[in-house]
């Protein structure tokens, strides 16, 4: 019998997963969504019924498991609420607005005995599957830097909304973008313990508000009645133990020159090799020593649907009981280390256009 599993949040992020929940072959039979045309619409594309109460997927006894991919301020209490009813959750990121939300969360799944997956899409990518198989075989030799980057020019998401209202989002680019840099960066290195953080943040643009021009907005159109109180842009170096760093930066908008953007880059370097890769790319640029001379190459990495890829994991986390994919631990490493940038350049001292 197939996995039955409701998507709560009908969104852009909710219509990936019911595409996946197909591919993946689970049934989605309940789509929930404060707006009841929301829900319906996507529910029409599935065959799934709607609620708008929330309440009712929770109780609902055809439900497996949950996805939830609603705005941030409502990962703790919802997913408190479908563990507390027994249901497997797959969980979109960031995990909550804080570790201690996610601290709640993760002993909730606990003593529930519950599958809890958090929505590290990333990790499925063609690139990401290719570059930590190579850094596997050990042709890299030693890791000692991951180099995280993601540059846009003018993509402030939902101006105005719920996503630069830290109250209700946690923080700006760092919690929404930096979150899955920050998560490819310990998957490759695999999950070394943070020695040290330090960073700031920057807000230079998308408090301009109304004076703010956007090429792209996720999440729009904006309000300009709302708040603009989180970052545009990020940069960091975390120190972990061992002896390996992560350089990281991310803006949701800054003033690039246009050749320079938009870049998403993960590098990886070793000893005795280096990786890098563009995080929507189809290859992965190598570079190794053989006989003391430097070789480059590229490893072609065709596109997969990476969605489909993680609902296949979730799915069969659920069926078998045996974890996969990115665990509630890992995600409460993350946010983590979200926190500690946060505080970090809280404490800075102040200074530069915009410092944060």
């Amino acid at each position: 019998m197939s996995v039955r599993l409701a998507v709560v949040g009908a969104g852009e992020i909710g219509r990936r997963h019911v595409d996946a929940a197909a591919a993946a072959g689970a049934q989605v039979v309940v789509v929930a969504d404060s707006s009841a045309d929301r829900a319906a619409a996507l529910a029409a594309a599935c065959g799934a019924a709607t609620a708008t109460d929330v309440g009712t997927v929770w109780r609902h006894p055809a439900v497996d498991a949950v996805v939830i991919g609603v705005p941030n301020f409502l990962h703790r209490e919802f997913a408190l609420a479908a563990l507390a009813h027994g249901k497997d959750v797959l969980l979109e990121k960031p995990m909550a607005l804080d570790a201690a939300q996610c601290d709640e969360i993760l002993a909730a799944a606990r003593d529930g005995r519950r599958v809890l997956q958090i929505g590290f899409v990333h990790r499925y990518t063609s690139v990401v599957r290719t570059a930590r198989e190579l850094i596997a075989g050990g042709e890299l030799g030693s890791l000692y830097q991951v180099r995280a980057h993601l540059h846009l020019r003018r993509s402030v998401p939902g101006l105005g909304r719920w996503f630069t209202d830290r109250s209700l989002s946690g923080g700006g680019v760092l919690i929404d973008v930096g979150v899955h840099l920050i998560d490819l960066a310990l998957h490759l290195l695999d999950f070394p313990e943070v020695e040290q953080a330090c960073g700031r943040t920057f807000a230079n643009f998308g408090v301009r508000m109304r004076d703010y021009r956007f090429d792209a907005m996720w999440g729009g159109p904006p309000d300009y009645d709302g708040v603009c109180t989180v970052e545009d842009a990020v940069q960091a170096l975390v120190a972990f133990r061992g002896g390996a760093s992560l350089d990281l930066q991310a803006a949701w908008a800054g003033n690039f020159p246009a050749p320079s953007v938009p870049v998403s880059q993960i590098g990886v370097f070793g000893d005795r090799g280096g990786v890098a890769f563009e995080l929507f790319g189809n290859c992965v640029h190598r570079v190794r020593e053989i006989d003391g001379k430097l070789v480059d190459d590229v490893v072609e990495a065709p596109e997969v649907d990476f969605f489909a890829a993680q609902m296949s994991d979730f799915v069969r986390s659920v069926a078998t009981r045996a974890g996969a994919g990115a665990t509630g631990e890992q995600g409460r490493r993350g946010q983590a280390l979200v926190d500690a940038i946060y505080a970090a350049a809280r404490s800075a001292t102040r200074g530069g256009a915009g410092a944060r």
